[in-house]
């Protein structure tokens, strides 16, 4: 993977997580506030989830190192703190990643991303250069209108959109593949039934 190279959410889904970077801006008495996060995925590389002004953007990205900012504090790099939720996750497969779009007419842009692990979800939520990161315990009242059923959405008042990609890039997906993505498996002596593929021509 080359530094700086754009990439997709799409990319993240099956890649495991090996470990978490997190750069923190330290001044004065102030609470460390979060400047940068790096999630190192096996097969490709620490990927820099980077909040440019607006929304979130993913790409290659090798951690730096702690410096100093002289009068204006002081910034330190810490692998796998316990204070980031994202942390639990190590050593789990991303399993799906759900991309929240924000689109009034005039802007478009990924304003954050969901990732789903075996064990939960992590939400990354880029705003006004800050990144927010919520877990699945801890769902904000924007959040929990973003459900895959388009119908539990608020109409036309919202300008938040949801991508839904679980790797099939939109097609076929067989039974043994799905259940093991999501972590599911049939009831002894269980039947399935399977309905012909639908022509789109008819």
């Amino acid at each position: 993977m080359i530094n700086d190279e754009e990439l997709i959410a799409a990319d993240l889904i099956g890649r495991r997580l090996l470990k978490v970077t997190t750069a923190w801006h330290h001044y004065a008495d102030d609470d460390p506030s979060l400047l940068h996060l790096w999630l190192h995925l096996e097969g490709l590389g620490p990927v820099l989830f980077h909040t440019p002004s607006t929304g979130v953007s993913l790409r290659a990205d090798q951690p730096h190192g702690p410096y100093s900012m002289e009068e204006y504090g002081s910034v330190s790099v810490i692998d796998d703190s316990p204070d980031v939720p994202v942390t639990r996750f190590v050593g789990q497969t991303i399993r799906s990643v759900r991309q929240i779009d924000y689109n009034d007419g005039r802007v478009d842009f990924a304003a954050g991303l969901t990732l789903q692990f075996p064990s939960g979800s992590i939400r990354l939520l880029g705003l006004v250069d800050d990144l927010l990161i919520a877990h699945d315990q801890h769902l904000g009242t924007v959040e929990a209108h973003l459900h895959e059923d388009v119908d539990t959405w608020d109409g036309e008042e919202s300008r938040l959109w949801t991508n839904w990609d679980d790797g099939t890039n939109g097609g076929w997906i067989e039974l043994a593949a799905f259940l093991a993505m999501a972590g599911l498996r049939l009831a002894p002596e269980a039947e399935v039934h399977t309905a012909p593929p639908i022509d789109p021509k008819v």
